[in-house]
């Protein structure tokens, strides 16, 4: 069975002077992604970590990305990402929580956050000559890497060892580690690879964080075959463009909100030449017809949509791209779909019983598949309700039809209960998104002396709207003529943006929490 270090090794024995990863000005082959990995792997054992111990990673998106993942895999190490958008007193709670012992940093992230290392047995800056000269606490990364050996560290590293902990924040409370073995990745790789028909020649544009339970099942899944990965530190919609002109990009991940700043461009600028791009994939919301149509007619390539979180590896359905040009040709049924299992999943939806429900029942989600993690990291109650013999609870609301494919009706947390009545936020959400002049939607509860809670719709209009009155009586009309009279939404608000998680999912707690300030102070 591989492990996370191996996809190097293979790699830079099959297709040494191959493109693995490209950044801005800076190409490193196969052989020399893993050669540094090797380094690495020697330097943080020479220092005295030994296998098992956690190592933060804490950086933008850069080139040294993967070879941090393969290199900390080879000396046995567990790979600990961090959001650099956190507070340093987040980053803290991640410190002690998982016990690391060592952190590799980024230079552009040193100032905010050097002072929560300072206990650490070993810090890696990358940059750190140029940004801090000689420092007592922060070793220079590629002065690490120079004057240590090259050879292939000798470690035994088992499939069923960890590789990563990846921290997710959930509704309540501190963040909280999921653990994930190389087995489950490797499972994660070959799933995704079979799902994306990808192939060796590929070439990947990686825009979305490396932090994220995405960037990290990128990293090994997008680099599987020997691929090549362009990097770029943020999206930014002309430089993706202009990368897949360049660069020949093949596949890229996009979420819907990044995939409509990038038409926009394309579709008010002169011709591009974007024929080398096969795939898009997408997540965090569905994409309406509408938008796919756009994106299929302007990109020539094809959509595929994933749902999937960070506790099962990432990914557990796809709407594939045949099924993308049905849902245009007429076949509405899966319009709301996030697709059907993947090869190494089995999906069913619960009821509150843990029985299976009938097709087209809301229930819970649960998965079941190889690639699950294995737990929470120091929370053996929480991992004992989530991670379950007979499979994955995710916490997820939604539904199979007839054809299994998945629906998603929203978070068992997210659910509005009004006047007894459970209302799903995603099919409200759903109805208004069809409306020509809505961006984006969010659907959240809020409280209410009658009904417990209500549903409010909170909007950002197309850009060219001014008539917001105009748009609240349409959407109005909209959701009396397509909604029960109990999940009508109370009334519209409208943003020019939305709060968005590191994976770029809307922040539903945070617009709640928004509209229930302004309601106390008004």
């Amino acid at each position: 069975m591989l492990r996370v270090g191996d996809i190097s090794t293979n790699n830079a024995r099959r297709y040494p002077h191959k493109r693995a990863l490209v950044d801005a000005g800076r190409v490193h082959t196969w052989s020399q992604v893993d050669e540094r990995a090797r380094r690495l792997a020697n330097f943080v054992r020479s220092r005295g970590l030994m296998p098992g111990d956690r190592v933060m990673v804490i950086a933008r998106n850069c080139i040294e990305w993967p070879e941090i993942a393969f290199g900390l895999a080879k000396a046995g190490l567990i790979t600990v990402p961090v959001n650099i958008r956190l507070a340093p007193d987040e980053v803290a709670h991640i410190r002690d929580d998982s016990g690391a012992r060592a952190a590799i940093i980024h230079a552009d992230h040193m100032a905010k956050f050097l002072g929560e290392l300072t206990d650490m047995s070993l810090v890696l800056g990358i940059g750190a000559r140029r940004e801090l000269g000689d420092n007592a606490l922060v070793t220079d990364y590629e002065t690490a890497l120079a004057g240590v050996w090259s050879s292939a560290p000798d470690v035994g590293v088992s499939p069923d060892d960890l590789a990563f902990i990846l921290y997710t924040s959930g509704t309540t409370g501190r963040a909280k580690g999921v653990m994930h073995t190389h087995r489950g990745l490797m499972y994660q790789a070959a799933d995704t690879n079979l799902v994306t028909e990808a192939n060796r020649s590929d070439v990947m544009l990686a825009t979305t964080p490396f932090f994220t339970a995405g960037g990290m099942v990128r990293t090994v899944s997008w680099l599987y075959l020997g691929q090549t990965m362009v990097i770029h530190q943020k999206f930014d919609p002309e430089a993706v463009i202009d990368e897949i002109e360049r660069s020949g990009i093949t596949f890229t991940t996009f979420i819907p909100t990044m995939l409509q700043r990038t038409l926009a461009i394309l579709e008010d600028g002169p011709p591009r030449d974007m024929s080398s791009l096969r795939r898009i994939s997408y997540g965090s919301a569905p994409v309406p017809p509408g938008l796919a149509r756009r994106a299929m007619d302007l990109l020539g390539c094809d959509l595929q949509q994933r749902y999937g979180l960070t506790e099962c590896g990432g990914q557990a359905t796809i709407l594939t791209p045949q099924d993308h040009r049905d849902i245009l040709a007429g076949r509405t049924s899966i319009a709301t779909s996030c697709g059907q299992e993947t090869p190494m999943c089995h999906i069913r939806v619960i009821d509150e019983h843990g029985e299976n429900v009938p097709a087209g029942t809301v229930g819970e989600i649960v998965i079941s598949s190889p690639a699950n993690a294995v737990g929470y990291w120091n929370r053996p109650e929480q991992t004992a309700e989530t991670f379950r013999p007979d499979g994955l609870r995710t916490g997820d609301l939604g539904y199979l039809d007839e054809d299994n494919y998945l629906h998603i009706t929203g978070r068992k947390t997210d659910m509005i209960i009004s006047g007894g009545f459970n209302v799903y936020p995603a099919e409200i959400e759903r109805v208004i998104a069809h409306h020509r002049d809505v961006d984006l939607v969010a659907v959240v509860g809020v409280p209410d002396p009658e009904w417990g809670e209500t549903p409010v719709a909170v909007v950002i209009p197309k850009s060219h709207v001014t008539d917001r009155e105009t748009l609240t009586a349409e959407l109005t009309a909209l959701c009396r003529s397509e909604l029960a009279g109990y999940k009508q939404p109370r009334r519209f608000e409208y943003r020019e943006e939305f709060p968005l998680g590191p994976a770029g999912k809307i922040l539903k707690r945070e617009i709640a929490e928004d509209l229930r300030r302004l309601a106390s102070q008004a």
